[in-house]
C-alpha cells in the first residue's frame, strides 16, 4: 500500500506590474443574470439550492434573491420538487442521493428555464481525524503563531478524476463560508495512495477553537468539473494581480442559458474528534 505525506505550503508571492487602462462594460440592472448555488449529496438531509441575481457593480448591497421559482431535481426516473422555505432558498424533502448516478437540476423563473447536470462520484471514508497544536517555526522553520492543525487519514480511491473539498465545523458551527477559505485538491499526484496525517485545515487557537471542542469535517468528492470551475474563480479573484497573469476572462459555469454559479452532486463522508490538551 502506498502512503503519502503532504506538507502544507504557506508562502504567497505578491507581484505588481505596470498596467494599461482597459474600459470594461460592467454589470447593471439591465443585464442581470441568475446565480445558482447548491450541492446535492448522499447525506440524508434537505438539500438546498440558492438563487440570486447579479446586481450593479456600483451597488453596495446584498444580491437580490430570485423568489417564486419552480425548482426540481431528477435522477432521470424520479423527480423531486423543491420548496421555497425562505426567499430565494429552495429545499428538497429529506433524502439522500446515490453515488455513481447522474442528477439533473431544472429551474423555471421569470419566464426562463435553466438546467444543470452532475455525476455523483463516490468518496472514501474518513478513517481518522486528529487536531493538534502546530508551531510553524518548529515544524517548518518559518515564523508564525501556533494554531490547531486539522489532520486526516483516508484512502484515496484508485482511478484519476477525483477532486476533494473539506468543510470544517466546530461544535456543529461552520468555520468556512467562502471559496477562498476552503481546501480543495486533485488526485493527480496521489491516485490510489493512503493519505496519512495530512493537514486539510487550520483553526485559530481561542478565536476559532479551544480544548474540549468537537471538530467535525465533511470530505467531498466534488469531481473534475467543480474543481476546474473553483480554480477558475480563484484565478480571476484572489490569485490574480501578478506580473504573469493571463488576461481576465469569464468564469466557467455548469448552468445553462447564461446563468452563473455552480450546482453539483457529491458523495460526502464525515469524521470528528475532540480537541485534547
Amino acid at each position: 500500500m502506498k502512503k503519502i505525506f503532504l506538507i502544507p505550503v504557506a508562502l504567497i508571492l505578491m507581484l505588481s506590474a505596470c498596467t494599461e487602462r482597459i474600459d470594461i462594460e460592467l454589470n447593471d440592472q439591465d443585464t442581470r443574470r441568475l446565480v445558482v448555488e447548491g450541492w446535492f449529496t448522499d447525506q440524508l438531509k434537505q438539500h438546498e439550492v440558492k438563487l440570486t441575481y447579479t446586481t450593479s457593480y456600483f451597488e453596495n448591497q446584498a444580491a437580490p434573491v430570485a423568489a417564486g421559482a419552480v425548482v426540481s431535481i431528477s435522477d432521470g426516473t424520479t423527480t423531486w420538487n423543491l420548496e421555497e422555505l425562505a426567499p430565494g432558498r429552495y429545499f428538497t424533502p429529506e433524502m439522500a442521493g446515490t453515488p455513481e448516478q447522474w442528477y439533473y437540476l431544472n429551474i423555471e423563473v421569470d419566464g426562463e428555464e435553466y438546467t444543470a447536470s452532475s455525476w455523483m462520484r463516490p468518496v472514501a471514508d474518513v478513517d481518522s481525524l486528529h487536531v493538534r497544536v502546530l508551531d510553524p517555526l518548529v515544524e517548518y522553520g518559518f515564523p508564525g503563531d501556533p494554531y490547531y492543525s486539522v489532520r486526516v487519514w483516508t484512502q484515496e480511491l484508485p482511478g484519476q478524476g477525483d477532486r476533494y473539498m473539506w468543510l470544517t465545523y466546530v461544535n456543529n458551527e461552520g468555520i468556512r463560508d467562502t471559496l477562498r477559505e476552503l481546501t480543495f485538491v486533485d488526485d493527480v499526484l496521489y491516485d490510489g495512495a493512503y493519505v496519512e496525517d495530512v493537514e486539510i485545515d487550520y483553526l485559530e487557537i481561542e478565536t476559532e477553537a479551544n480544548i474540549g471542542d468537537t471538530v467535525r469535517i465533511e470530505q467531498f468528492n466534488i469531481g473534475e468539473e467543480a474543481y476546474d470551475i473553483f480554480i477558475g474563480i480563484m484565478n480571476e479573484t484572489d490569485w490574480n494581480g501578478g506580473l504573469f497573469d493571463a488576461p481576465p476572462a469569464n468564469v466557467a459555469t455548469n448552468i445553462s442559458n447564461g446563468a452563473l454559479g455552480f450546482w453539483g452532486a457529491a458523495s460526502v463522508r464525515e469524521g470528528s474528534t475532540i480537541i485534547a490538551e
